[in-house]
């Protein structure tokens, strides 16, 4: 089995290719990203061949003719690149010409797998937890939201122009690993992930929120899994537990938790992304909180697959890796800012 992953020197990325090498049904991986490969190798019988190459090329550039090619008779086409501009119309613009690219080229393949994420559906404030036929509206206003709507809408419109290519969309709660430390610290935390994992005086915790998170190994192993099975549809995947305020201030090593207003929570966080404090876009907070919570059991009862590890231990991992700045082996997970507005 040929697999063509866009956007492979990310976290998902990364991890799709550490599962492939434990699994005898993938033979081949064409890793594409921007800028290369950096030191990333994959263990393991699986030939990974990497391609420095523009996902968003325009149709008739070398790039875009080059992607066409390694599409061409894959058994599965993974997208998985998106941009995370700080300009909230940088990175629509970005992500926009990302997926038409992808999908342009998976004309030729016999499976499109699109990474969308939690925020494509629309807002839930409750603990029930919300399968896949819950509404994909997203949250009315909040950029980040609204692109992964527009991100499945392409993909709807590519399954109805192209019948013969199974479409699956793989929608994961907030992904973490330890190995993405640095790369969480440069792209969303800032100056505000010093000491996170060691010793935080003092968690401030809006009011209502909850949180649910999944490894970057189990969101691999639902892509695989997806891809053996070449099963349409649309697949949820998230450690079950629920975290509150009490559950992320063990695991991030802080002594007390103070709740406060979303109000307050929002000021502060729009205050700290124009200093810079914060580098998160303040419309995540918005994210956060009315995400729902997902109901994983189709990804189990459809293909087998259930999360390994607890979202405690997620977020644990998680902190320990942003606290000692743990590096990927690629560009897009080092501690060096990327240049430009796309991100692979």
């Amino acid at each position: 089995m040929r697999i063509v992953l866009v956007g492979a020197t990310g976290n998902i990325g990364t991890a799709l290719l550490r599962a492939a090498a434990d699994r005898s049904s993938v033979t081949h991986v064409d890793a594409v990203s921007r800028r290369g490969a950096g030191r990333l190798t994959t263990p393991g019988p699986v030939a990974v061949a990497h391609h420095a190459l523009d996902a968003a090329a325009p149709a008739g550039t070398e790039d875009a003719e080059r992607l066409a090619e390694l599409a061409s008779g894959a058994d599965a086409v993974v997208h998985l690149a998106w941009s995370s501009a700080r300009s909230a119309s940088r990175a629509t613009a970005a992500n926009v010409a990302l997926s038409r690219g992808v999908l342009r080229a998976a004309r030729g393949a016999r499976q499109l797998v699109v990474g969308s994420c939690a925020s494509v559906y629309s807002a839930s404030y409750t603990q029930d937890a919300r399968d896949e036929d819950w509404a994909t509206d997203g949250l009315t206003g909040v950029a980040l939201s609204q692109d992964k709507v527009g991100h499945e809408h392409l993909a709807d419109e590519f399954e109805r122009r192209h019948p013969g290519v199974v479409v699956t969309r793989v929608r994961p709660a907030l992904v973490l690993q330890e190995s993405a430390g640095a790369e969480l610290a440069r792209r969303h935390l800032g100056p505000l992930a010093l000491g996170l994992g060691r010793a935080v005086p003092t968690l401030l915790w809006p009011e209502g929120l909850r949180l649910q998170v999944a490894h970057a190994d189990d969101v691999a192993a639902t892509f695989l899994a997806a891809i053996e099975r070449r099963a349409p549809g649309a697949y949820n995947i998230a450690s079950p537990q629920v975290l509150h305020a009490g559950d992320v201030a063990q695991a991030i090593g802080a002594h007390r938790t103070v709740t406060i207003s979303p109000a307050l929570a929002q000021t502060g966080h729009d205050v700290a992304w124009w200093t810079r404090t914060v580098r998160a876009r303040p419309d995540w907070l918005d994210v956060l909180r009315a995400v729902p919570v997902l109901d994983s059991s189709r990804a189990h009862d459809l293909l087998g697959v259930r999360p390994r590890w607890d979202g405690s231990d997620v977020l644990r991992a998680a902190a320990r890796g942003i606290a000692d700045r743990r590096e990927g082996w690629t560009p897009a997970l080092s501690r060096r800012r990327e240049p430009g507005p796309t991100h692979l």
